[in-house]
């Protein structure tokens, strides 16, 4: 009985070695391999064959191990391999079939636009929803008030608008603004030069102060002291030093206020031409010869004109010239306003400027109202 069960022991163990060689890799395979049965294993002492069976029992109970190990791996998911060739887009792979030339997606078809206020957008441009780049320049036209107590009169200019950064919602720009205004207004003038001119008629027609009522009628006539002008101005002004803030939230609408530095000019002469005439002065006297010519044409020629200073007019000969003549001066100031301009094409925008002049001096500064018109790029 006890050899009967012996033998069947050492069959199964043999069956069971084989099975695991077959099935397993050799880094699974146990340290201690199963050994075939043999005639020596026979004439083991009971003892040592019990121990050699508890041996192979363990060595069973291993083998029983990895073969659920195996059969685990085979039953279970296949694992990804890694692969090192490129893959090809879905898109690109439609329609495929061996050897051909893979044929491109189709492009989405375009979505029609409706032109509308809805439609409007904003172009592309260095800083967002500035413009192209965000500068501008533009024209301004329209009138002022002008300084000295003058009357309004016509003003145009000019500006150039060179985007800075943009800021709480706005665009903050560096400008330089050129313009030019002028006036024509009547005033009242006394020429120091007429008195001077008075003494010497007066000494060549023989009446003196001693003989005449008294020295102020002496002085002051019989040519006009004072006449009536009119006073031709202009204004130049240079501010290369402003900064403006646009509201860019608000889309085409634009409001903007704009403040800085500015430098004044201002150049008029006065002309008594319609008021003073030493012939009608003079009466009778005026044809009193004097060297080639009579003494009315004399004083006219020299008193009658575009006045320097309220005083006398240039020379004949500079004026048979052509040359320039008047008064100024050179001031400095500060320009602050605002307005507003609406962008009626990317490119395109028209507005209302108005402006405040702060000039030094006494009744030196003035304000300005212009139409604008402003291209952008």
């Amino acid at each position: 009985m006890f050899l009967t069960y012996l033998k069947r022991l050492v069959l199964a163990s043999a069956i069971l070695g084989s099975a695991a060689v077959f099935g397993q890799n050799a880094a699974d395979v146990p340290s201690a391999a199963i050994a075939p049965a043999s005639a020596g294993d026979l004439n083991l002492t009971p003892s040592a064959l019990l121990a050699r069976i508890e041996a192979q029992q363990r060595q069973i109970d291993d083998l029983k191990a990895l073969v659920t190990k195996l059969e685990n791996r085979l039953q279970g998911p296949p694992e990804p391999i890694a692969s090192t060739r490129p893959m090809i887009p879905v898109a690109r792979v439609t329609n495929f079939e061996g050897g051909g030339a893979p044929e491109p997606a189709p492009a989405p078809a375009p979505t029609p636009t409706v032109a509308s206020a809805e439609s409007y957008r904003n172009p592309r441009e260095l800083l967002p929803d500035i413009g192209h780049i965000g500068a501008e320049i533009g024209l301004l036209v329209g009138g002022s008030t002008n300084p000295y107590k003058d009357n309004s009169g016509f003003a145009t200019g000019g500006f150039i608008d060179l985007p800075w950064k943009n800021f709480r919602g706005g665009k903050l720009s560096y400008e330089i603004m050129i313009g030019l205004q002028q006036s024509t207004t009547t005033q009242t003038t006394t020429s120091g030069v007429n008195v001077l001119a008075n003494a010497a008629v007066n000494a060549y027609l023989g009446n003196t102060a001693a003989n005449s009522t008294n020295l102020a009628a002496f002085l002051a006539g019989p040519l006009p002291i004072t006449s009536t002008v009119q006073e031709n101005s202009k204004v130049l002004t240079v501010a290369p030093v402003l900064l403006k803030y646009a509201f860019t939230s608000l889309g085409r609408f634009r409001p903007y206020i704009v403040g800085g530095l500015g430098t004044y000019v201002w150049i008029g002469s006065d002309n008594n031409s319609q008021s003073f005439n030493a012939n009608a002065a003079l009466g009778s006297l005026a044809n009193a010869p004097v060297g080639n010519s009579t003494l009315g044409a004399t004083l006219n020629a020299i008193l009658q004109g575009s006045q320097i200073g309220g005083l006398a007019p240039t020379a004949p000969e500079l004026a048979a010239r052509g040359v320039p003549h008047g008064q100024g001066n050179i001031q400095f100031g500060g320009q602050f306003g605002g307005g507003f301009e609406f962008r009626f094409t990317p490119k395109l925008s028209m507005g209302i400027d108005v402006r405040r002049n702060q000039v030094e001096g006494a009744n030196a500064s003035f304000t300005s109202f212009s139409f604008k018109q402003g291209l952008h790029w």
